[in-house]
Order: C-alpha cells, then sequence, then structure tokens
C-alpha cells in the first residue's frame, strides 16, 4: 500500500460539516455520547469518523464508498441549500436529506469487507491511539468499524466516561443494562426513604411542586433591608412573572424589613431587576439607593449573603371533557409565591448537622477549597471558598444522601463478593447518573424563563458563572430528579450498546421494572400517576454543556435507532483499552504497536478541563 494516506490528498470538509451540525442540531436528539455525561469539548461522531478511517485508508480509496461508510447516504450540500432557500421563502421543505443522521450508522460486514481489501490487512489487526481522548468520540467510532482502540486522558474524569462510553458498551452489552437498572431501582427506593420528609408536598395529589425558585439576598447597607437580588423577575414567555412587595417596617434601620412576593400574569405588572452589572438596587420604597457591587462581595466574602424563596413551579392535574364526553385528564404547569410552611431551613439545618460528622470522616462530601484559577473566580469572589458551598443546604443533603447510598451499595456487594466486572460497571454508570444531579441541582443551576422549557445547567457555559437566582429541582416527584437522571443513564446505556455493538442483542429492549411507571413515557402530557412531573432537561455534554432545556412535557431521547441487519452486521469490535495518564509518558504501549494516532489536540487556556471537571471529581471521588 502506498504511504500517503486519504486525508492527506481529500476530505468530503463541507459534506463531513452539515453532517456535524446535523448531528447535534437543537430540538433533535444528541448522540447518546453526548448525553451521557457532561465533557466541554466532545468532537461529531460523523468527523472523529471520518478521521480515523481516512488516516487508514490509501489516497485512491473509492470515495463514494468511503462517503457511504461514514453515513453519508446522500447529498447533503444539496439538502442544506434546500433548506436555506426553505428559510428564505418560507415554503417548508419536508426531509431534505432523504437519509438519517451519519451518526446512527453502524457499518456493516460489506463495508468492513471493502475498508479491509482497501488497507489491505484485517480491521482488527490496527490500533488507533487516542493520546487526548476527552469525551470519547474518537475510540467510539475507531471500535464502531472493527478496529482495536487505544485511548488515555490524564483527566480522571474523562478517562471514566470513556470507559462507560467505549469499553463497557463493548465489553457487556448483554448485562450491563440490566445490571444498571437493578441497582438503580435500590438507589431510588433508599433515597425516598430517606428524604422525602424534606420535600413536603402539601398540595399532593392534584397539585405537585417540582423547582423552587431561590434568589441571593445582601442587607441594604443603607436601610438595613433584606435585598433579594435578580436581574429580573420573569418566570415564562407568556407574561408569567413576580412582584415584590416590600414590607419596610417602622423605617430604615428597623428590624423586619423583607420582600413578600405575588405572582403576576403579565410582564407590565412584573418588579423591575434587583441588580444589574454586579450593583443592587433596593427595593424598599423608603431607600430605592444603589449597593455597590464591592459591597455586595463584600457581604458574600464574609459569609452573609443568604438566599430567599421567590417562586415555586408545579404542575396540576386538570381535567376536561371530550366531545363524546370521555373524562381526559392533564397536568398544567403553574406558578405560587412561597408560604410559610416551604422554609424547612431548620430541619434541614438539623439534619445536615447531624451528618456532616459522619460524613466529612467518610468522604461522601467534598470539603475541598476551590482553587483559584482561570474559570473559578466567580465563586470565590460571591464567598464560595469550598466546592460543597456551590450547593444549598437541602441540595447538599440531597447529594450527600446519595453518596452514603451509594456507598452502602458497594460495600454490601463487596463484602459478599458481588462486585464482578459488571457490576462494577453498573456503579460505574450510577455514579455517573448522580452527577447529572449535581449538574443540574446547584447553586448556578438556573430556571429558563425566556424559553419557560425548565432548569438549565451550571454549565451552560464553559465556566461557573456566579447566578443571582437559582433553581432547586424536587428530585422525589416521579420523572423528575433522580427518576430523570437514571432514566436518561439507562437509555444511553442501551443506545451506547446499539450503535457500537449492532451484533449483540442485550440492551435494546427495555425491561420491566421501576421505570415503566407512566410517570416515566415519553409523551407526559396526560398522567394518572399521583406524583408526576416534567422531566428536566437531558443532559448533554458539550456546547458548555447541555441542550435545550425540556419544557417539562418529553423526555428528550435519542429516538429508535434502525435495527442492525445481522446478516450484514460487522463482528464485536476488539476491546479497546482505556488509561488515565499523562500524554507523553504512554510507556504501556510497545514499541511499533500503534498504527495510527487520531487526537484532537486540548485548547489549553480556552477550555479549562481540569477546573471544569474538579465540580464533578470532588464527587466521584
Amino acid at each position: 500500500m502506498p504511504d500517503t494516506r486519504l486525508i492527506e490528498r481529500w476530505l468530503p470538509i463541507a459534506e463531513i460539516g452539515v453532517e456535524s451540525t446535523r448531528e447535534r442540531t437543537p430540538m433533535t436528539p444528541f448522540p447518546a455520547p453526548n448525553r451521557l455525561h457532561v465533557w466541554w469539548a466532545r468532537r461529531p461522531l460523523v468527523a472523529s469518523r471520518a478521521a480515523v478511517l481516512a488516516s487508514l485508508l490509501p489516497e485512491d480509496a473509492d470515495r463514494n464508498r468511503f462517503l457511504r461508510v461514514l453515513g453519508i447516504h446522500g447529498d447533503p450540500l444539496k439538502a442544506r441549500r434546500a433548506i436555506d432557500g426553505a428559510l428564505k421563502s418560507g415554503v417548508r421543505v419536508k426531509d431534505p436529506y432523504g437519509y438519517d443522521r451519519a451518526f446512527k450508522y453502524s457499518p456493516n460486514r460489506r463495508d468492513a469487507d471493502w475498508l479491509q481489501s482497501s488497507i489491505g490487512r484485517a480491521l482488527d489487526g490496527f490500533t488507533v491511539l487516542d493520546p487526548t481522548g476527552g469525551g470519547g468520540s474518537i475510540p467510539f467510532e475507531a471500535a464502531r468499524v472493527g478496529l482495536s482502540g487505544l485511548a488515555n486522558d490524564l483527566n480522571p474524569v474523562a478517562a471514566l466516561i470513556m470507559k462507560a462510553t467505549v469499553e463497557w458498551p463493548v465489553r457487556f452489552p448483554e448485562e450491563i443494562a440490566g445490571a444498571f437498572d437493578g441497582l438503580a431501582a435500590v438507589l431510588r427506593q433508599r433515597l425516598e426513604e430517606r428524604l422525602d420528609s424534606f420535600f413536603a408536598q402539601q398540595d399532593a395529589p392534584d397539585r405537585m411542586d417540582l423547582t423552587y425558585l431561590w434568589a441571593r439576598t445582601v442587607t441594604c447597607p443603607y436601610c438595613d433591608g433584606l435585598v433579594p437580588l435578580s436581574p429580573n423577575w420573569r418566570l415564562a414567555p407568556d407574561g408569567a412573572g413576580v412582584r415584590l412587595v416590600p414590607d419596610a417596617g417602622a423605617g430604615p434601620g428597623a428590624a423586619g424589613r423583607v420582600c413578600g412576593f405575588e405572582i403576576v400574569a403579565s410582564a407590565k405588572e412584573q418588579s423591575p431587576g434587583t441588580v444589574a452589572r454586579g450593583d443592587g438596587t433596593c427595593p424598599f420604597p423608603d431607600c430605592g439607593r444603589i449597593i455597590d457591587g464591592a459591597a455586595i462581595k463584600a457581604q458574600a466574602q464574609a459569609g452573609e449573603m443568604g438566599e430567599q424563596l421567590f417562586a415555586v413551579v408545579y404542575k396540576r392535574r386538570e381535567t376536561t371533557r371530550t366531545k363524546t364526553g370521555r373524562a381526559r385528564e392533564k397536568w398544567v404547569r403553574g406558578y405560587r409565591a412561597p408560604r410559610p410552611e416551604d422554609d424547612d431551613g431548620a430541619a434541614i439545618r438539623a439534619a445536615l448537622d447531624e451528618k456532616l460528622i459522619e460524613w466529612d470522616a467518610f468522604d461522601f462530601v467534598p470539603n475541598e477549597r476551590i482553587p483559584d484559577g482561570n474559570k473559578t473566580a466567580e465563586p470565590l469572589r460571591y464567598g464560595m471558598p469550598r466546592w460543597r458551598d456551590l450547593f444549598s443546604l437541602r441540595q447538599l443533603l440531597c447529594h450527600g444522601t446519595s453518596v452514603e447510598v451509594f456507598r452502602e451499595l458497594l460495600d454490601a456487594d463487596r463484602e459478599a463478593g458481588k462486585l464482578d466486572e459488571v457490576r462494577q460497571a453498573a456503579y460505574g454508570y450510577l455514579a455517573l447518573a448522580l452527577d447529572t444531579l449535581l449538574d443540574y441541582n446547584n447553586r448556578s443551576s438556573y430556571w429558563d424563563a425566556i424559553t419557560g422549557r425548565g432548569i438549565r445547567h451550571i454549565f451552560a457555559r464553559h465556566d461557573f458563572a456566579f447566578v443571582w437566582s437559582y433553581a432547586e429541582m424536587a428530585p422525589l416527584v416521579t420523572g423528575v430528579g433522580y427518576d430523570w437522571a437514571i432514566e436518561k443513564t439507562a437509555k444511553c446505556i442501551r443506545e451506547l450498546v446499539a450503535l457500537v455493538r449492532p451484533d449483540a442483542g442485550g440492551g435494546r429492549a427495555k425491561p420491566a421494572g421501576l421505570f415503566d411507571s407512566p410517570a416515566a413515557r415519553s409523551d407526559r402530557s396526560d398522567l394518572p400517576a399521583a406524583r408526576i412531573g416534567p422531566l428536566p432537561p437531558a443532559a448533554d455534554s458539550d456546547r458548555g454543556s447541555g441542550v435545550p432545556a425540556n419544557p417539562g412535557g418529553r423526555a428528550e431521547a435519542a429516538g429508535p435507532l434502525a435495527p442492525p441487519d445481522h446478516r450484514a452486521a460487522p463482528a464485536a469490535p476488539p476491546p479497546v483499552t482505556i488509561t488515565c495518564k499523562s500524554g507523553d509518558s504512554l510507556d504501556h504501549l510497545a514499541d511499533g504497536s500503534v498504527d495510527a494516532v487520531v487526537m484532537d489536540p486540548p485548547y489549553y487556556d480556552n477550555v479549562m478541563y481540569a477546573e471544569l471537571s474538579d465540580f464533578f471529581y470532588v464527587w466521584l471521588k
């Protein structure tokens, strides 16, 4: 074979570019690797497959056949032009591509035969290395085309993600989904038993509180009033929002100067924001002065910044009648002002005081300080010096209890001798599921009032942006919180198996069990279950890294994959080896053992992977 490879002479950049964009177009289900866990620069699968194959194929390889193996089974450029024309003309074009998104296509035996004849060797005899694997797109696609993969990353969070994305679906396609389901069901039951009392549902079963909206607070240095800080008080795009009702008490300097809240239906009724560009505005009519940003930061760093519940998002059951007289139930979102019974801070604080001594002793919750870095300055500036400070007391109680139950289950399995490799992998997936809750239930997750589509996660940007008003989940409502994170992970496991092991039957059928309840259906507009709620957004791991927030009505799943053609399905890929060490010290590799190095170089200080991933690392460890 000539030394010159296809990638040195030709690559269909335009076609790959269109398909890469199509792979993760908003309002379409993202690939399972992206939804499994946050990673901040995950390469498109179609581009990764192109880079791998074009690095091995000779320069004279059949270009049309190459496109077909990539999954490009039509003319994406023509389709893109048709879409652009439709956007200008307003005339809708139906399915201009005429084929499914490229990443869904799994190369079959005929493709493997062509690749093997073109390259001149058996595919599993080739070894592809990605020394900075990150989210694992390159080793994932190497495995899908039948190549022997080696992947490495210095970051242990990335290494765990790659194991879950590539290694475990390849090694345990038949067993891993069921093992995860059984383990997750036990964890979910124990969490319900321990946390249910901290999320009282006063109006159940006909109305369920789903999300609590909190504003950070400071004391006005001029009138001593408690000032809730939010850039605006909007709740939904239809005009629903909040009006502040200040109680000025006996005047400036007097005790009891606090704000109440009312829900209003139009934007003109909403109160103006109380913070802009870091400076606050006192909402009390007998003051109204500007609170300098430096004074706000000083209070925060002194531990004097508080928080105040200003709205609760709920869903209520409504019964309507069809034309034939049949009763039909649906759940409608609404908003309410906080009530005195919503404040269970004393019980939460007492429970934490009792737990934290034990949790600190056994390292159940992180106690590490946040290092001063490129992206960590914001929490430090606003009085959050430790990783645990990124969570409210109730959020910390929930996450700490999750770790506590996880460790109990793990220790029991270890003592009983049940901790085989499949079970260990199931625990790995369970840890990633709990990471989803960390991502969406912290003091930097926020309510998406612009679209009204639910909670947005902390990494909607590639940093630790300080949020003036944050959103807290009610994690025990059926279909929300723990249920959603577990089901999202379960779907990803099955889709990963279907993509990387189409030769195997395991993982495709959804088993009966905990997540077959009506509350776990994709269409959640009409649910008879007593404890229901909208699914939060499906966690993607790119764009900083999340898909658009879900409206609270539909689960975001990747949809049905095309059933594998077992007559043409490829053989099982060779095992992939994942390591966690420095990319310039891969001493476990023998000289001459690697055929191609395919990598996406790190972004250096543009994306601070280490600082960002420490948010998860301190809990995963």
